[in-house]
């Protein structure tokens, strides 16, 4: 599968299972988690996560996640 506009940022925390703070470049913005499992193991503080951007623009994805 093929993702354009894929952007590379930090995952700082979950407020809850469809949401996520991230920092993307050097701003903190609040972004869709695209599978609202537990990935307790995977989203910790620190890790690098990969997003793209929604049909709506105002919206980003969290599409995977390079454990740290």
């Amino acid at each position: 599968m093929h993702y354009p506009n894929v952007t590379s940022a930090v995952f700082l925390s979950r407020p809850n299972r469809f949401v996520a703070q991230v920092l993307l470049e050097g701003e903190v913005i609040t972004v869709h988690v695209k599978t609202p499992g537990r990935c307790r193991e995977l989203l910790l503080p620190g890790a690098q996560v990969w997003l793209t951007k929604s049909t709506n623009p105002n919206i980003q994805r969290i599409l995977g996640v390079t454990p740290g």
